[in-house]
């Protein structure tokens, strides 16, 4: 039945990248001198390892999360983006680690693939009343998976936590308190959660199918949550980033920093640090044919003005000549947009945004302002993210853009690096006159 379902997603896969049922277990190994050894893995296979929503339930045809990243890969592929990978699919419904490590050498090797997405979650591992022990199982059996995959030569991805109908608050705690723990583990991670949350650890109303899955929408949005280039930066070797010491950049007003995401953006966070004692435009977001914008104004006030409509200010006065972080986040699939200023909540508008492009600085940037630490995730985030960001933690999970804008060059060479695994691109424009 795992094979027929899986078979089905392939028609709707475009061409050149193949989404393949679990492979036969035939000859995946040949002989020397007594020992089985592992045959040469295929460098541009990608294995889903996981349970039910990865393997797309509630999905039309299956047609799930996993298939629809395949399907941008692929789109990406043949239009000359990324690399032509192909995928296999072999969760199975209702597993948990406990099962997975008990079928690991059964179904992984045989598929020869060089990248393995563990796609597992605490809803199956029992936490919904299971408490302390069931999160230490899951965190102490996850760490042997990635330590299995690591000693065949794969590389693991783990997808973090996300949401259902039926947790508690104390469910939804323990989820956030992995997903954080995950982020700070050295191995890349795709924040699922930050994609479907209504802000209670449920499914975001109209993208569920049932209490346990989500329907194709909700499928759509986990898919987003995916960074495009994630395998092609994996294959290059582009390392986890890590934070790293930055002065910032004084930016001309005659110039301007763009960052295009990889691929259509529905939740997202964007942060930026910055330093200025006068009032300007910090940053631009693109909305289709409007614009919106984060923008010190009178009394050195934050203001967030949306390019739909509204505008969220903060109470304080940012243009005093120090360091602040400013966060906004979006969740499209609850339509709503959270304003945070050096941890503080502003506040929250209703909306749902399709944001194609964001300007740092500019000819109405801050006379004499500075930026530090721009960072871009496919994901929206949760108090508890917030707070570890302005902290100085670098979180991990669905992380496009990272660029410390180090203008000494002590980190890179490049002032406009991005250090997240990705393999996109800051450019720096002349500001309009």
């Amino acid at each position: 039945m795992l094979k027929k379902l899986l078979l089905l997603s392939l028609g709707a896969v475009s061409a050149g990248f193949v989404l393949a049922p679990a492979a036969p277990t035939p000859p995946h190994h040949t002989k020397e001198l007594g020992r089985p050894r592992p045959a040469p893995a295929d460098e541009l296979k990608i294995v889903f390892f996981g349970s039910s929503v990865p393997f797309g339930q509630g999905a039309t045809d299956k047609y799930g999360y996993a298939s629809r990243y395949a399907a941008l890969l692929a789109q990406r592929g043949a239009a000359g983006q990324g690399t032509p990978w192909t995928m296999a699919n072999i969760s199975v419904p209702g597993d948990n680690t406990v099962k997975v490590l008990g079928r690991w050498e059964r179904d992984l090797p045989p598929q020869q693939g060089r990248y393995v997405v563990y796609a597992l979650a605490l809803g199956n591992e029992g936490i919904h009343g299971g408490g302390q022990p069931v999160f230490d199982q899951f965190v102490a059996n996850m760490k042997v998976l990635i330590a299995k995959a690591r000693a065949q030569g794969l590389v693991p991805v783990i997808t973090n936590s996300y949401t259902r109908n039926d947790y508690t608050a104390q469910d939804y705690a323990y989820i956030r308190q992995l997903n954080l723990l995950l982020q700070g583990w050295g191995v890349p991670t795709v924040n699922l959660l930050g994609a479907v949350d209504d802000g209670a650890g449920h499914w975001a109303t109209g993208y569920w199918s049932d209490a346990l899955h989500p329907n194709d929408q909700g499928h759509a949005e986990l898919m987003h949550a995916w960074v495009p280039s994630l395998f092609d930066a994996l294959r290059a070797g582009k390392p986890l980033p890590h934070r790293q010491p930055t002065a910032g950049v004084r930016l001309s007003r005659a110039s301007m920093l763009r960052f295009v995401p990889e691929a259509l953006v529905h939740p997202f966070t964007q942060v930026i640090s910055f330093r200025t004692t006068a009032r300007g435009c910090l940053l631009t977001l693109q909305d289709s044919t409007r614009t919106g914008s984060l923008r010190i104004g009178r009394g050195g006030r934050l203001t967030y003005a949306s390019a739909l409509a509204g505008h969220l200010t903060g109470p304080a006065n940012v243009a005093d000549g120090q360091w602040h972080q400013a966060m906004l986040t979006h969740y499209f699939a609850r339509g709503e947009t959270i304003l945070y200023v050096d941890n503080r909540r502003v506040g929250a508008l209703p909306e749902r945004l399709r944001t194609r492009q964001l300007m740092l600085g500019g000819r109405a940037a801050p006379k004499g302002g500075q930026f530090r630490d721009w960072l871009f995730y496919r994901a929206g985030m949760n108090a508890d993210e917030a707070r570890a960001l302005a902290a100085d933690s670098l979180l991990r999970s669905s992380l496009e853009l990272y660029a410390p804008l180090d203008g000494r060059r002590q980190a890179s060479p490049d002032s406009l690096v991005n250090l997240a695994q990705s393999t996109n691109q800051l450019t720096r424009l002349a500001s309009p006159r």
